[in-house]
């Protein structure tokens, strides 16, 4: 928990003299702006502009000024220009797989000393662990603050399971065929489709079966990486995938989102893996009950823990002294268990402090909403190791779409699943490379 204090300090007060307004004798300061970029469109950014509302109406010495900048992407890119050109956000909102660019721009203000120097006292003891350390240094210092984060799970059509004679949900890979199979012979087109391809069933997969993505900890212990899913269990999964493919049993929808979201909650399959962070769509969608479950995993393996997805806030270098006291406070008024239930309960991510997800569970919140601490549990399984800390890798967007090139020539039965998984690693590899030479300390 992050305990606020009083923002007025010397600092302020020199503010206050400098900006005075005389209106009958009263004197009033205008608040410093603080500027805040991040991607997240819909409800969910009207929940922020929300947010940040109540946080500007608690006090008067800073006004956060929100903005949606589009895509992840496209805000990344457009703060990159901004900061070349000294115009940038005071706060940034970054994909978490991009976060290895972030930490090597010398563009950031590491989210712990920033909090240290501004007096915010922070217990990092009492946030859920497996989150932060997806944004630690390998020394274990906080860079950014996690803020939308998700992780995949399994979303199932509890009618159409109803329709095919269904009940539990599958636990295993194995499970997923067999329904699949049962689902077309009820009359659905198709058994199973996913959302983000790459996160799921390569790296959650990974992470699951406890098999590494890459090389140096997936990215966590150094720069010099390779990626080796050609050589795990990973092949024979995309090559389940591709065999299901040529029966119904799977469904590839496109390499957005939205492609499987249209197949699941428009009925036409029955099951899908998708952000946990995808309930509020969902909802909206679907004409029928559905459910959420864990991820499956092969038979033979106990299941690890997922690896998160979504976002984190990053604070950006370079702004006058006097402004980095209210972009604390800010993150301070994010954190507080109120504001991260609100976040929670409003969007499908998980809550990032323990209290947030204990009041939770006190209000009866996850009788009632399952699936929302499903992913919560999944993430925090004990045991994780090396293989399962986070993957932490340069030029993220590049190598992902190389991957997805080799992906689709699996699915249109261009190449077997070696084949695909092997040109992916090779021009994965001339990526990583590539950010390594260009990144390594001189």
């Amino acid at each position: 928990m992050i305990a606020r204090r009083t923002l007025l300090g010397t600092a302020g007060a020199a503010l206050l003299a400098s900006s005075l307004t005389l209106s009958g004798g009263a004197a009033v300061a205008a608040p410093r702006e603080i500027n805040f970029w991040y991607p997240l469109g819909g409800a969910i950014g009207d929940l922020i502009v929300k947010m940040t509302n109540d946080f500007n109406a608690s006090q008067s010495d800073y006004k956060i000024v929100p903005q949606f900048k589009g895509s992840y992407d496209e805000t990344f890119n457009a703060a990159v220009a901004a900061y070349r050109a000294k115009k940038h956000p005071h706060l940034l909102v970054g994909i978490g797989a991009s976060s290895l660019n972030l930490m090597l721009s010398g563009a950031i203000y590491p989210v712990e000393d920033l909090m240290k120097d501004h007096g915010q006292k922070v217990d990092w003891s009492s946030f859920v662990q497996p989150v932060l350390n997806y944004y630690r240094t390998p020394e274990g210092k906080l860079l950014s603050l996690p803020f939308n984060s998700s992780t995949p799970i399994f979303w199932y059509n509890k009618d159409a399971f109803a329709k095919a004679g269904l009940s539990a949900p599958p636990k295993t890979w194995d499970e997923v065929g067999e329904y699949a199979t049962k689902l077309r012979q009820a009359g659905f087109e198709c058994g199973y489709t996913t959302a983000w391809q790459v996160w799921v069933n390569i790296d959650n997969y990974s992470f699951l079966q406890n098999v590494p993505v890459a090389t140096q900890q997936n990215g966590m212990a150094g720069l010099d990486t390779e990626f080796l899913f050609n050589k795990t269990r990973v092949v024979q999964h995309i090559q389940r995938l591709q065999d299901w493919g040529k029966d119904g049993r799977f469904l590839y929808t496109g390499r957005t989102w939205q492609g499987a979201h249209g197949a699941f909650s428009g009925g036409k399959c029955a099951m899908m893996t998708e952000s946990s962070a995808g309930f509020a769509g969902i909802k909206q969608a679907a004409k029928f009950e559905f459910a959420a479950t864990y991820l499956p995993h092969e038979k033979d393996v106990t299941p690890k823990n997922s690896l998160i997805g979504g976002g984190s806030i990053w604070a950006m270098a370079g702004h006058p002294k006097e402004d980095y006291a209210g972009v604390a406070a800010y993150l301070a008024f994010l954190t507080s268990t109120d504001r991260q239930l609100e976040w929670h309960k409003g969007t499908g991510y998980i809550p990032i402090t323990k209290a947030a997800y204990e009041k939770g569970k006190a209000e009866g919140y996850y009788q009632a909403n399952p699936h929302q601490e499903v992913a919560i549990l999944q993430l925090m399984r004990e045991g994780a190791t090396e293989n399962t800390r986070a993957v932490r890798l340069g030029n993220y967007v590049q190598y992902v779409a190389a991957i997805e090139d080799e992906l689709e020539n699996v699915w249109s039965n261009k190449k077997t699943a070696q084949q695909g998984l092997d040109d992916a690693v090779r021009r994965g590899n001339e990526i990583l490379a590539r950010f390594a030479q260009q990144n390594r300390k001189r």
